[in-house]
């Protein structure tokens, strides 16, 4: 079964007795939504897609009382620290077009900015210009650290 828009494969993989990791199949990132109860701040509903036209209306109307708690992509990564998926939050996410009229999305994070849909390969000359539409910002946290 091939990679599906909406769907997401994975692999469990051990490298010694008692340890696993869970490897994702494809290259596209996918987002996670945690919507909460406005009154009772408690978590009532979770959205993971790759599709950005549901996250855009999810985005735009959580639902009646509810709001955005948190909002992350789950990407393949091969950090040194971590094989597998990695989790970030995400800082933004903007919509862009093409000059042929693709549309993409990118989600800025921690560890960078990751792209859903468009051409496989995109220049910066191949982006409309004035076509950035910002659907969603968040404040990083502020740095603890001095690796960050």
């Amino acid at each position: 079964m091939g990679f599906q828009k909406g769907k997401a494969e994975f692999v469990f993989s051990s490298d010694a007795p008692g340890t696993w990791s869970l490897i994702k199949k494809g290259s596209e990132p996918w987002m996670h939504l945690t919507l909460a109860c406005s009154t009772e701040r408690m978590v009532v509903n979770t959205v993971s897609t790759n599709d950005p036209k549901l996250v855009k209306r999810t985005l735009a109307s959580p639902g009646e009382g509810l709001y955005v708690r948190s909002f992350q992509t789950v990407f393949s990564c091969d950090f040194p620290d971590n094989l597998g998926v990695g989790v970030a939050d995400v800082y933004e996410l903007s919509e862009g077009q093409t000059k042929r009229g693709e549309v993409f999305h990118r989600l800025h994070t921690k560890f960078g900015m990751f792209r859903i849909g468009g051409p496989t390969e995109l220049m910066a000359n191949q982006v409309k210009l004035g076509s950035d539409v910002v659907l969603y910002t968040a404040k990083p946290p502020s740095q603890r650290y001095f690796g960050n």
